[in-house]
């Protein structure tokens, strides 16, 4: 017998869903405490060499108890050798000092000035948005007089075709009332009067019907 071989092709598709911003924003500060040592160490750590935006990441992961100090220098990325004595930094002091370049994302120091105003725009963008949503929202709830007198006539038409209409049914309603309620001829009571099984009362009442007639 012939065997069948099944080459095996391994998936591209990640495991889990990515990794996307919190869902509820941090908007007061870790409290740390008091009487811990770790805590401690951490706010005495200082980082240097690093690109005002890098600072900003760290500084926000000590505020917010986020920080995970080494427990043992890790290889640099440039030179290769375990010399790296801070968290999150790519390469040693050495090889930040000889490059010139951020010790997080390497970004070279001369490009350090545009990430700031990158920065800076950014925040001004985003308060303008704010700025401009809240006046779009103001001017939305006030009602321009033009709509207003528009919103006031066309109720008042809505109004006039009601009434109009209620007039013409009850008129209707009348009308067939009226018809319906018509009196009998006299040869309708006289046909009513022979017949042998109308009672004595109702003999009389067209009897009154036919001398009104």
């Amino acid at each position: 017998q012939n065997s069948v071989a099944f080459k095996h092709t391994m998936s591209c598709r990640r495991g889990g869903p990515t990794k996307g911003a919190p869902r509820h924003q941090n908007s007061v500060a870790f409290k740390h405490n008091k009487h811990s040592k770790k805590s401690k160490k951490i706010e005495g750590i200082s980082h240097m060499g690093l690109c005002p935006k890098c600072h900003g990441i760290i500084e926000w992961r000590k505020k917010y108890r986020k920080y995970k100090p080494l427990k043992a220098p890790r290889k640099c990325g440039s030179c290769s050798n375990r010399t790296i004595v801070r968290a999150y930094h790519a390469i040693c002091a050495k090889c930040r000092a000889k490059k010139e370049v951020c010790a997080k994302c390497l970004l070279p120091r001369t490009q350090w000035k545009s990430v700031e105003e990158e920065e800076e725009e950014e925040e001004e963008g985003e308060e303008e948005e704010v700025q401009g949503a809240k006046a779009d929202g103001n001017d939305a709830n006030i009602p321009n007089k033009s709509d207003i007198d528009e919103n006031e006539s066309n109720d008042i038409k809505a109004t006039t075709a009601t009434a109009i209409d209620t007039v013409e049914r009850t008129e209707q309603k009348s009308v067939s009332s009226s018809s319906s309620k018509q009196q009998p001829t006299r040869k309708e009571l006289l046909q009513r009067l022979d017949d042998p099984d109308v009672r004595e009362r109702e003999r009389r009442t067209i009897l009154r019907k036919l001398e009104q007639i």
